[in-house]
């Protein structure tokens, strides 16, 4: 799409006319195979902007002669060029044309599942109980089970605006749990919110309750507990283990191999092989030695 093709209606100006499929927020994952448009508010991003190779820009007025100066990809002026961008956003992606949802034959799914007609695939042996929801943009490997009550592919919880102007961001994306996966009753997985995928890899197993933000990605061999939550974009390594209610906070990145005990709230990165415990969690052994410290 073109920056001089957008509708009047979003409130742009193009300056310099460029090209792009979708928009991208500054610092997050993306499908690099695709041309971008994303938004700054000063001078200080354009860097940030250039450095992950945006090819078109949202700008403010006051900006606009530096950017020009200093950027060769496509630019446009908005009063909001945050809310422009997510309007941007939903009017091309409220365009897409699902395929006609595909249940494979071996598939068990209960009579009173809910799921959509269009973008949907369930895999081979893979059994559906009573009241699961299934949304569009939602695949779904061989040999899973989904338990009662599940939700699969709601919107993510992702905002702009203030007060009265509060508008939920249109979720493009989808979902995408693997072979061998077995999720327990009353799930909620959300789907990727700007194009991306929440995914869930094979043989991991997530307990009753537990929550998955938008563009998750939980590895191959997880274990997580009842009453779990996963913020937006965290990523979480193979072959780990979370205690029940367990917390993970958005964007942070967990190795392979980690185990959080019961109740752990991880709020930053953690490499391979390390057990965290506590809230705010830290490194087992130092919890201990805290714990046993303050007695």
């Amino acid at each position: 799409m073109l920056l001089s093709e957008l509708k009047e209606t979003i409130g742009v100006r193009c300056v310099r006319d460029g090209e792009f499929d979708s928009v991208a927020l500054l610092g997050l994952r993306r499908n690099e195979e695709e041309k971008h448009i994303a938004y700054i508010l000063g001078e200080a991003y354009l860097d940030v902007a250039k450095n992950e190779n945006i090819d078109c820009l949202i700008i403010p007025e006051a900006i606009v002669d530096f950017v020009c100066d200093n950027y060769e990809g496509g630019i446009c002026v908005a009063e909001d060029p945050k809310t422009a961008m997510f309007a941007i956003h939903e009017d091309i992606s409220r365009n897409k044309d699902y395929d006609k949802t595909m249940i494979a034959k071996s598939a068990m799914v209960a009579k009173t599942a809910s799921i959509a007609e269009r973008g949907v695939v369930i895999g081979e042996n893979t059994r559906i109980e009573d009241c699961v929801v299934i949304q569009e943009g939602t695949v779904i490997g061989d040999n899973c089970t989904i338990m009662a009550g599940t939700v699969i592919g709601t919107p993510a919880f992702y905002y702009y605006g203030d007060n009265d102007n509060k508008k939920m961001v249109f979720s493009s994306g989808g979902v995408e749990i693997e072979d061998h996966v077995v999720i327990h009753s009353n799930v909620s997985i959300c789907k990727g919110v700007i194009g991306g995928m929440t995914r869930v890899g094979k043989n991991t197993c997530l307990d009753s309750n537990t929550f998955l933000g938008h563009d998750v990605h939980i590895g191959e061999n997880v274990i997580v507990a009842a009453s779990s939550s996963f913020g937006g974009w965290v990523e979480i390594g193979a072959d780990c283990f979370f205690g029940v209610n367990s917390n993970v906070a958005p964007m942070v990145k967990v190795g392979s191999g980690v185990k959080g005990s019961i109740g752990c709230v991880i709020t930053k990165d953690v490499e391979n092989d390390v057990q965290m415990s506590g809230n705010f969690a830290i490194e087992h052994g130092k919890f201990i030695d805290n714990l046993k410290n303050s007695l």
